[in-house]
Formats: C-alpha cells, sequence, structure tokens
C-alpha cells in the first residue's frame, strides 16, 4: 500500500520540477540540418567556380546570384518578426521560428560571404571610406549583416544563459517565477503586519525597518518582553524566507533586465542592417535588369 502511494507522489515531484525547465525542440535539428545541406550544395559550386573562374567576383555569375540568395534569406529571417509581433496568425509555434530566425541568419552570413568570394573578410581588407560605398554599398551591407548575426548570435546566448537563471530560481526558491514570487512576498508582508499588531514599538520598528532592507536582515536582535519572543520567532522565520525570496526575485529580474537591454540593441540594429541590405540588393538588382 505504501508503494502505491508512494509512486504517485514521485511522478507528480518529477511533474513539478519539469514545469521550470528551458524548453528543447526538435525543429533546431531540422534548421540546422537545412541549412547545413544549403551551405554545402551552395559552396560545392563556389569551389567548382574557382576553378574555371580564377578571379570570379560579386559581378559574375554564379557569385552574383549567391548574393540574391543570401537577400532572400535575410528576408526570411525578418519573417520571425512579422510571426512574433504582428501576423501572429502564421502557423508554428515562436520558438520554432526563432530557431530557423538563428540558423537562417547564420547561413545568409555565410552565403554573403561566398558572394564577396571573402573579399574584405579573409583577403584584400581595407577599412576606407571608398571601399565601403563601392558595389552600391556592398562592403557596408556586408558588416551590417555580419554585425547583426553576431550580435544574435550572442543574444541567443544570452537568452539560453538567462532563461536557465531564471528555471534555477523558479526551481529553488519555492515559489517559482517573478509574478508568484511577487505574490508571495505580499502575503509575507500582510503576515508580518499581522503578528506586529498590537506588539511593542520596539517590535514594530525592528519588522518596519527589516521590510525596508528587503534582501538583508539587521544584525541585532530588538530586546523583547517575553510575552512577545513567540511572535517575534515566527516573525523573523518570515523575514527570513522573505528575504531569499527578494533575493531571488532581484536575480530573476536581472535576468530578464539583460535580455530587454539586448533587444533594445539588435532590434533598431536589425531595422538599420535590412534598410542598408535593401538599398545594396535593390540597387544591383535593378542595375543588373538595365544592363540586360
Amino acid at each position: 500500500m505504501s508503494l502505491a502511494t508512494k509512486q504517485p507522489l514521485q511522478e507528480k515531484q518529477r511533474t513539478i520540477q519539469r514545469i521550470w525547465k528551458t524548453p528543447g525542440s526538435k525543429f533546431n535539428l531540422i534548421c540546422l540540418g537545412m541549412s547545413l545541406i544549403v551551405y554545402g550544395s551552395i559552396y560545392f559550386v563556389y569551389l567548382n567556380t574557382l576553378k574555371s573562374q580564377p578571379y570570379a567576383g560579386p559581378y559574375s555569375d554564379p557569385l552574383r546570384l549567391f548574393g540574391i540568395v543570401a537577400f532572400c534569406l535575410v528576408l526570411l529571417v525578418a519573417a520571425y518578426t512579422l510571426r512574433r509581433r504582428f501576423v501572429r496568425i502564421l502557423p508554428g509555434k515562436v520558438q520554432n521560428w526563432l530557431w530557423l530566425h538563428t540558423w537562417i541568419g547564420v547561413l545568409a552570413i555565410l552565403v554573403a560571404f561566398l558572394h564577396e568570394n571573402y573579399l574584405n573578410i579573409l583577403r584584400d581588407i581595407q577599412f576606407t571610406g571608398m571601399r565601403f560605398i563601392e558595389g552600391q554599398a556592398g562592403t557596408m551591407a556586408l558588416y551590417a549583416l555580419l554585425l547583426l548575426v553576431l550580435t544574435g548570435i550572442a543574444g541567443r546566448l544570452l537568452d539560453a544563459w538567462q532563461a536557465r537563471t531564471i528555471a534555477r530560481e523558479a526551481n529553488s526558491n519555492g515559489a517559482g517565477i517573478i509574478q508568484v514570487v511577487q505574490e508571495r512576498l505580499h502575503e509575507l508582508e500582510l503576515e508580518i503586519e499581522r503578528l506586529s499588531a498590537g506588539k511593542s514599538a520596539t517590535f514594530k520598528i525592528f519588522c518596519s525597518e527589516t521590510l525596508k532592507s528587503y534582501t538583508s536582515l539587521p544584525a541585532m536582535l530588538p530586546v523583547l518582553t517575553p510575552k512577545e519572543l513567540d511572535d517575534f520567532e515566527r516573525v523573523y522565520e518570515i523575514l527570513t524566507q522573505r528575504a531569499y525570496l527578494a533575493r531571488s526575485l532581484q536575480r530573476q529580474k536581472r535576468a530578464r533586465l539583460i535580455i530587454r537591454l539586448w533587444r533594445y540593441v539588435h532590434i533598431p540594429l536589425a531595422c538599420l542592417a535590412l534598410i542598408i541590405i535593401s538599398y545594396h540588393s535593390f540597387t544591383e538588382l535593378l542595375k543588373m535588369l538595365v544592363h540586360r
């Protein structure tokens, strides 16, 4: 009988522990596999092109077509923002779109390198104004995309790190995530006010001063009458629990703030990079159509 009762309890505990975890996704591996296949195919064409065209560049096919492919990939990366903020009726989970956003972004910059034949990346590196504006701002578009992808990778790592921090705090603090911790702190403060009602001035001052400190307890304890000691022990336990939850709340808020600050940098940078890349791509396409 004890075994039959114990097993469901263990399963319930395991279920509760699974709540606060950073989610995984098989779609991550699917996007990675698709990106590797596409890049491998394009790189195979690139190697064959170098054999037949020793001085291949972004103005000759197929490297010029690589630029069109890279621009299409950039537009596909931008679709994540549409799915997350505007067109939420698009199919699929936001998390899956995020993995698509990540791996397609990496694929886009790798294809852009092939489009430029690694000019100003591995060879003939020049940081001059003329180099940045030549070719319809091609080098500027390349570096804008490179900076965008690097900040995106950094943000993805930050997001994974801070998500684990929040999950770890939610698992260990006995309450959960920020909203639940704030509710629990409010309940504890109400309990402290109830226990301090009708007590001596020393008792009340100690409680009010401790509530102001928020995350720490005073080193010196007050001198109280014997009849207040039982309630003081209970208050001190509540204050200790409150300080622990307050520190956990601070760590969770700090983690969320780091991600928010990164978004304040990445989103404007993405808009600026998309403008530069679009200008380069459309002007080059128009120039190619006019020549033909």
